[in-house]
C-alpha cells in the first residue's frame, strides 16, 4: 500500500474511532462521590435525603445509571407518587429493556387507570439499542471500517470495482443515523400533576378537551414555550409544560 493510501486509511480510522469514542461516557470524580453518598443514604433507608441527591445528579448531568433510576422509582412508589415512579421506571426501561420494569409500569397503569403504557415495537427496539449502545456502535463501525478497507484495497490495489462496497458502507451508516435519530426518537411525557387541562390550542382561552389526572403517558408532538402539543387518544391537544415531564 502506498504512502497516500496509508494516509487515507489512517484518516478514516481516526474519524471512525473518534466517532465511537463519543458513545462512551463516565461519571466525573465529584459525581461518583455524590452518587456514593446517595447510595449510602439509600442503604440507611434515608430515602428522602438520598432522592434529593439522585435528583440533583440527574438534573445537573442529565444522565443516570439504571440502578440509580430504579432506586428513584422505588422511593417514589413508596411515597405513593405513582406518576414519578412511572417516570423513572420509563427511563430505566429505555436503558435496559428490562421486562420486569415494563410489567411494573403496566401494573401501576392498570391500578390507576392510566393510558399510554402498552408496549410498542418501537419502544422495545429503542430499549435494546440503548441497552447495547456501545456494543452496537462497535459492531456497526467495525463493519463500516471493514467495508471501507475493501473499498481501498479494490480501488488502489486490485483495481476492481469498489462501488458496491462503498455504497453498502454509506447505506449502513445512514440507516443507523436515521433509526437512532428519527425513527427511535419519538418523545413521550408523563403528566405529573393532577387536574391537567388538555386544550384544543396553546391558550388558556382555547376549548377544553379533557381534564386528566397525573400518570398518563402521552406522545409529545411539539414543544412550544409554555405549551406542549400532545397526542391524547388520537386527538391533538395542548398541555402546559409544567404539567408534563418528558421521558425521552
Amino acid at each position: 500500500m502506498s504512502k497516500k493510501q496509508n494516509n487515507i486509511f489512517n484518516f478514516i480510522t481516526i474519524l471512525l474511532v473518534g466517532f465511537m469514542a463519543t458513545s462512551f461516557s463516565s461519571f466525573g470524580g465529584d459525581m461518583k462521590q455524590q452518587l456514593a453518598e446517595a447510595d449510602s443514604l439509600f442503604k440507611l433507608q434515608k430515602y428522602t435525603e438520598s432522592f434529593e441527591l439522585y435528583e440533583q445528579l440527574l438534573n445537573d448531568k442529565n444522565e443516570a445509571s439504571p440502578q440509580m433510576l430504579m432506586k428513584m422509582a422505588y422511593i417514589k412508589e413508596g411515597l405513593g407518587d405513582y406518576s414519578q415512579a412511572l417516570l423513572y421506571l420509563n427511563k430505566y426501561y429505555l436503558q435496559t429493556s428490562d421486562k420486569r420494569a415494563q410489567n411494573k409500569m403496566e401494573e401501576l397503569a392498570t391500578e390507576n387507570d392510566l393510558n399510554g403504557y402498552a408496549l410498542s415495537d418501537t419502544t422495545f427496539i429503542k430499549g435494546l439499542v440503548n441497552k447495547y449502545y456501545v456494543e452496537f456502535n462497535i459492531l456497526l463501525f467495525s463493519v463500516i471500517l471493514f467495508l471501507f478497507g475493501i473499498v481501498l484495497y479494490r480501488k488502489f490495489k486490485s483495481g476492481s470495482n469498489a462501488t458496491p462496497y462503498a455504497i453498502s458502507a454509506v447505506v449502513i451508516l445512514l440507516l443507523f443515523l436515521w433509526v437512532t435519530n428519527f425513527e427511535l426518537s419519538e418523545p413521550r411525557g408523563i403528566i405529573i400533576e393532577n387536574h391537567a387541562y388538555l386544550m384544543t390550542g396553546p391558550s388558556a382561552g382555547a376549548d377544553l378537551v379533557e381534564v386528566v389526572k397525573k400518570g398518563h403517558r402521552l406522545k409529545i408532538i411539539e414543544e412550544d414555550g409554555i405549551w406542549i402539543k400532545v397526542d391524547w387518544n388520537g386527538q391533538e391537544a395542548y398541555v402546559r409544560s409544567k404539567m408534563i415531564k418528558r421521558v425521552s
